[in-house]
């Protein structure tokens, strides 16, 4: 047996058994102040993963793997129908009804290429096991009833087609449907889509998992509940827990509820590998435009090479590193040449590194551009990627590349998930196809072994001409507008329904309506939730968990907070604009995307984006419009810069600042128009999933203030005024944009305008603070 110091657990040790459970492994992940465990249930063959850490935010998972051999949606259908109701908990929706007789931090499920995740996370422990008991009874003994299933899946309805209802006609409905209705008229998901169809035409990653319109109605309610019965079976499942909740107490209580009540499983839900290429493939794909849209400059061009197994994790640490040197920031040589030539607006949808699944991938290329440029496309990224490999990668590009990947290694936080389900998402893929798991958390020794390799002359050199440049299973991909596409698959979609319509039996016209009677019934009547359990008002600590108030740096605008942070330091900032000129407020939100991505006094935008890169976790500047909680009518207007460094890297980070703050530049006017283009391409991208925020903050502007200006920042408003101005072809527009960015730094950074914190531990503060006061920061919000 090892020995482990875990206080939660002092019990477990490697070999022990518990509730049918035997541990495999126990690993100290001494950087997070934690303890890994491995554990098999012995009977079933369930994997579980459990994380003893001092933190009460609880955090659990059960994720199966799903691999669908079609793109009928089978495996995201099921994520929503599982979640209508169990065989306990025989509700509409019992996870939408705990959110208000719960605290949990985070609800939800997710629907991968090959893997369904159902995770939550909460501060109380009795609320834990609420959570825990609902979650395991929606995912194995869910009712899958037939209804549930039309409704998320897909049904048939009539509509009027006269205003008398003389006439009708079929139409799909759903929720997944119409989810992906949406979602394949995106040119950013059709392209996802489309590059895992042409790089994965052999493995399930070839089918669209969430579902192709097209094919979601072939799915049959029976064949949905074969496929729950064959893969969300604990012989398929892959428990997770998180936290300091004791693991004997959280094993027990899955055996009782679970495990006890089924038989072992062969689910033969493993993923091969894909074969390899003997030399690269082309392929074509297009997506609808609009018919009023202009299709010029609206193609996508992009190269996909297969690369590592994800379950070798030095292999995918090399080509992580090599992601960061080539695309990282502004500066990254093969970035900075394709957004230079001018061929298009921004990088490709689907460029980077992609180690999600069974075979890893990397991709890079150009939007908004001509169909007819891809292959100067393919040329320029094929000359970067040899001119680095024949004449040797700056050494500072690598040395920032492995820094960038230390620091959110170490890095503690509970953005945009909660730390225990962000380490879950971190190890998931490897862990579901028999990869190491503690080797995805345990870094050091493939770090150890990379730097013992970069240290021998052109080994990155070499990786990149054996993984990319001399990399057979190479798919060289065109994405390309088709303003006839739209139409052209609604009149397939008329045609299909109406010789539908005709076929019908009267037996089955009834059947479609006494099912649509019955779902609207089912969608607005009454129910008892008084089966689901509930929190009192005794289960709720009485203590709120605060920060101790914050010292105040006598002379300057400095607030101190001392927490403990491993060793990461932090600096925000909050400019007010409050008195901001009106014409300048639109154009807030595209400053802070350019502020620290253009160049300064001293230094041009790629050496600056090298030097962020090489001392700074992140570094970004953000609009955002609040309202005091003790004020609800009060418009609280702000700019807030953040930036985050490891403790050595404080003096180097805070000189950066300083340069940035009192030396930023605008005048640059190809880079501006560079980045308005990024700028633009990004908010284009995001219309379709976010959808029905844009209409809610439409709709809500005239409300207060405070939606005017959110509209204003991050709506269609905004949308609007970029593309208004990029449509203008009115001379020295981008001078008169320099001009207004420059204003806009002349408003903002003034003394009496800006407040900061330091965050860190106590030597953290007080070098951060001695910093500042002996540097220029101060003197830096008035510029010259």
């Amino acid at each position: 047996m090892t020995e482990h110091s875990d206080p939660n657990n002092p019990k477990m040790q490697i070999g022990t058994r518990h509730s049918g459970y035997r541990i495999e492994k126990i690993v100290a992940l001494d950087e997070i102040d934690a303890t890994f465990y491995l554990l098999v249930h012995e009977a079933i063959g369930a994997r579980h993963i459990h994380i003893s850490r001092p933190d009460k935010e609880n955090a659990f998972g059960v994720t199966f793997k799903t691999v669908p051999t079609d793109s009928t949606g089978v495996a995201h259908i099921l994520e929503h129908t599982a979640l209508c109701g169990s065989s306990k908990y025989p509700v509409r929706d019992p996870f939408f009804s705990m959110l208000k007789r719960s605290l949990s931090t985070f609800m939800n499920a997710f629907t991968s290429s090959d893997w369904t995740m159902y995770p939550f996370a909460t501060q109380n422990a009795k609320d834990y096991f609420h959570l825990l008991d609902v979650y395991l009874d929606a995912a194995f003994f869910p009712l899958l009833d037939e209804l549930n299933f039309k409704q998320e899946g897909h049904r048939l309805e009539f509509e009027k087609v006269t205003a008398s209802g003389s006439e009708e006609t079929l139409v799909y409905k759903g929720v997944v449907y119409n989810e992906m209705k949406g979602a394949m008229s995106s040119a950013d998901q059709v392209m996802g889509r489309s590059l895992l169809k042409g790089l994965f035409p052999e493995t399930t990653y070839g089918n669209n998992s969430g579902g192709d319109p097209a094919v979601i109605p072939q799915l049959t309610h029976a064949q949905l509940v074969a496929f729950h019965q064959r893969h969300y079976h604990p012989s398929n499942a892959y428990f997770y827990t998180y936290g300091d909740l004791p693991l004997e107490k959280l094993l027990a209580f899955i055996d009782e509820k679970i495990m006890r009540r089924f038989k072992r499983i062969d689910p033969k839900t493993d993923v091969p590998s894909h074969p390899r290429w003997a030399s690269p493939k082309n392929a074509r794909f297009t997506y609808p435009l609009a018919p009023g849209e202009e299709p010029a400059r609206k193609s996508q061009s992009c190269l996909a090479w297969l690369t590592s197994d994800i379950r070798d994790t030095f292999e995918v640490l090399v080509m992580s590193v090599l992601e960061q040197i080539l695309l990282g920031n502004p500066g990254s040589p093969l970035r900075r040449a394709l957004m230079d030539s001018g061929l298009g607006s921004a990088l490709s949808d689907v460029s980077g590194y992609d180690a999600d699944n069974r075979d890893t991938y990397f991709a890079c290329g150009l939007k908004d551009i001509e169909e007819s440029a891809a292959g100067e496309v393919e040329k320029l990224i094929m000359d970067v990627l040899e001119q680095l490999a024949a004449d040797g990668i700056d050494k500072e590009l690598v040395d920032s590349a492995i820094h960038q990947i230390e620091f959110h290694r170490k890095e503690i936080t509970n953005s945009p998930y909660p730390y225990g389900l962000k380490l879950l998402l971190t190890v998931i893929g490897t862990w579901l196809h028999g990869g190491d798991p503690e080797r995805v958390l345990k870094l050091d020794g493939d770090l150890q072994h990379l730097r013992q390799e970069i240290a021998k002359s052109g080994f990155l050199e070499k990786r990149l001409r054996t993984d990319l440049l001399d990399n057979p299973h190479c798919l060289r991909m065109v994405l390309a507008p088709d303003t006839q596409q739209g139409e052209r698959e609604e009149r397939q979609l008329r045609q299909e329904l109406q010789t539908r319509l005709q076929r019908l039996t009267e037996q089955e016209r009834i059947k479609i309506k006494e099912d649509a009677a019955r779902l609207q019934a089912l969608q607005e009547g009454q129910e008892d939730l008084s089966c689901l359990p509930t929190l009192a008002i005794a289960d709720i600590p009485p203590d709120i968990q605060t920060c101790a108030p914050p010292l105040v740096v006598p002379g300057g605008p400095i607030w101190r907070y001392v927490q403990s942070t491993s060793d990461i330091f932090y600096l925000k900032l909050a400019a007010g604009v409050a008195s901001m000129d009106e014409a300048l407020l639109s154009w807030l939100p595209f400053y802070c995307y350019a502020f620290h991505q253009m160049g300064t006094r001293r230094h041009d935008y790629s050496t600056m984006a090298h030097r962020l890169d090489m001392v700074t976790g992140g570094f970004s500047l953000s609009a955002q419009v609040r309202t005091p909680f003790e004020q609800p009518d009060v418009c609280l207007p702000m700019v807030s810069l953040n930036t985050k460094c490891l403790t050595r890297n404080i003096t180097a980070t805070l000189d950066i600042v300083e340069e940035l703050l009192g030396e930023v530049l605008f005048n640059d006017e190809a880079r501006l128009q560079q980045l308005l283009g990024e700028y633009q391409a990004g908010l284009e991208s995001a219309v379709v999933q976010n959808g029905h925020r844009l209409a809610i903050s439409l709709s809500a502007r005239s409300f207060t203030q405070t939606s005017a200006l959110g509209e204003k920042w991050s709506g269609i408003h905004q949308i609007h005024t970029i593309r208004e101005f990029n449509r203008s072809k009115e001379g020295g527009k981008m001078k008169d944009l320099a001009d207004t960015m420059e204003a806009i730094t002349r408003s903002l950074f003034l003394p009496q305008n800006v407040v900061m914190a330091v965050i860190g531990d106590q030597g953290q503060v007080d070098k951060s603070v001695a910093a500042i006061q002996g540097s220029k920061v101060l003197s830096a919000f008035q510029r010259d």
